[in-house]
């Protein structure tokens, strides 16, 4: 056997198991992406989810929870963009986030929970304002949107003609209110909000 041979197999047999590596990481991320994105995994993943979020009266009772066509929006589903990469990298750097947040702070009462609240409301915000509300669009189509009052259809008039994302408006939809920083407001071209 010649060496040109030799070599030409060698990057075959390298080619075919990257490949085979390669789709079996693929596999294993998808496989912790989706059992990452439960809510049950959300909210039991740490001691204030479930404390504090994950059965507040606001949250359960919340139009994204409680649709007549009885389908429910999860954390992923608002938290996690789409995408295997995107999803994997997200569900990466928050959770580091959130373990250091963990560290450094004490959750250990609703109290000291609240104090901290306002600060994640705002970083929340200011990603989905920096995403342009991308996992908002992975459920909701502009041009489909219908809102049943008149201002409702005004503002998302005026949203799509001057390129104003969802957030920018609708940032109080399923957790307890926390009210927007006024250069948050400024920054997302909003006018006066509406939290429905």
């Amino acid at each position: 056997m010649n060496w040109r041979h030799f070599l030409k197999r060698s990057i075959l047999i390298a080619t075919f198991i990257g490949v085979v590596i390669g789709f079996a990481i693929a596999l294993s991320l998808e496989k912790v992406d989706q059992l990452t994105s439960t809510d049950a995994f959300c909210s039991n993943s740490c001691h204030m989810m479930t404390d504090y979020i994950a059965y507040e009266p606001v949250y359960v009772n919340s139009l994204h929870r409680t649709t007549y066509t009885g389908i429910q929006a999860g954390c992923a589903d608002c938290h996690i963009p789409e995408g295997l990469l995107a999803a994997t990298w997200t569900h990466a750097i928050s959770g580091m986030k959130d373990s250091w947040s963990l560290l450094v702070n004490d959750f250990s009462t609703r109290e000291k929970w609240n104090k901290q609240r306002a600060q994640m409301a705002y970083q929340v915000r200011d990603q989905m304002l920096a995403n342009n509300s991308e996992t908002c669009r992975s459920c909701h189509q502009q041009d489909a949107l219908n809102p049943r009052r008149e201002r409702g259809i005004r503002h998302h008039e005026l949203a799509q003609r001057n390129n104003v994302t969802c957030i920018a408006c609708h940032y109080n939809l399923v957790h307890e209110q926390v009210a927007p920083r006024p250069e948050f407001l400024s920054i997302a071209g909003a006018w006066p909000p509406a939290t429905e």
